[in-house]
């Protein structure tokens, strides 16, 4: 069959009973579910896997330039298949099953790449939006113009990130729980994916412990917090982290850290040079309480997000 520049050889959802070899020309196959364009030019197959598993198109394959096809219906296929050795169908079966894998992963490949534009979007969005809450019809558009994402796939980041509990969908529009979280964890991927290495924004164990205590001898305290940042008695959150991390004994050394990324200061100035400075010596310390709490809810979500997407 001949076909010419703008038809097309089929549609996405179209059940067809046909292989078709291209003999000439060029047509390309989109679809709705993946940003990848196929080229498909002089012998190549198309329409094969479809063919063999009586699936409807994954993709509409459209004519780029004037093309000579030719066409071999499931009859004739499966009469050329039952001359051949009986291995024949088992290896093409095989090979139809390798390629489904290959694509998933393609297609979480590009769900992992395609979460930063996602989370930049969304921090974009709520620069102007105090109401924390923004279109999903707006995202989806501007993400797919961005980087050409399905909307399946848009669909699949966004339900990852609710089931973290990052945002909601509600009909049209998306609700961010943590507005702040979003914009730490698109500077943490964005760091992990430029600098190759562990972001500073990602906590150890301990360190993790060390904050959860302090905003838990915060809450029990019941002060009132003056714009967010609250002070706390050395004395109160060696107590506190004793109880809340089985014994354990917070130390200068265990602090330091945190001191250093500027999530709690210190009341008197430290020498870092001095690891032998007691803890005792600082009477007290200064955290902002949100800051603190964005920190530890990215903590919590971090690891999960790269389960759930790879």
């Amino acid at each position: 069959m001949n076909l010419f520049e703008g038809q097309y050889l089929f549609k996405e959802g179209e059940t067809r009973n046909s292989l078709y070899i291209v003999k000439d020309g060029l047509l390309k196959g989109i679809s709705t579910h993946s940003s990848q364009v196929n080229s498909y030019g002089p012998g190549t197959l198309i329409g094969e896997f479809n063919l063999l598993e009586g699936t409807p198109c994954n993709e509409s394959v459209q004519v780029i330039e004037d093309a000579a096809i030719q066409e071999i219906d499931q009859s004739a296929l499966k009469a050329v298949l039952d001359e051949e050795p009986s291995w024949l169908k088992a290896i093409l079966t095989f090979l139809t099953g390798r390629f489904h894998i290959a694509e998933e992963a393609n297609k979480k490949n590009s769900r992992v790449k395609a979460l930063p534009a996602l989370l930049y979007v969304l921090k974009s969005h709520l620069e102007n939006n105090p109401d924390q809450k923004v279109s999903l019809a707006a995202i989806t558009k501007e993400i797919q113009i961005l980087i050409n994402l399905g909307t399946e796939d848009i669909q699949e980041l966004l339900g990852a990130l609710s089931s973290l509990q990052v945002l909601k969908v509600h009909g049209d529009e998306i609700f961010l729980d943590s507005p702040r979280v979003i914009g730490l964890l698109y500077e943490t991927i964005q760091y992990r994916a430029t600098k190759k290495k562990v972001s500073p924004n990602i906590l150890s164990m301990t360190e993790q412990m060390i904050l959860t205590a302090i905003m838990k001898a915060v809450t029990d305290n019941h002060e009132p917090l003056s714009n967010g940042v609250c002070i706390i008695s050395t004395d109160v959150i060696r107590a506190t982290a004793k109880k809340a991390m089985h014994g354990m004994t917070v130390t200068m050394l265990t602090m330091q850290p945190l001191i250093q990324r500027g999530l709690i200061k210190p009341s008197k100035p430290l020498d870092f040079s001095d690891p032998t400075q007691p803890l005792d010596a600082i009477p007290f310390f200064y955290c902002d309480f949100e800051k603190i709490m964005d920190m530890l809810e990215l903590n919590r979500i971090f690891p999960q997000l790269d389960k759930k997407l790879v």
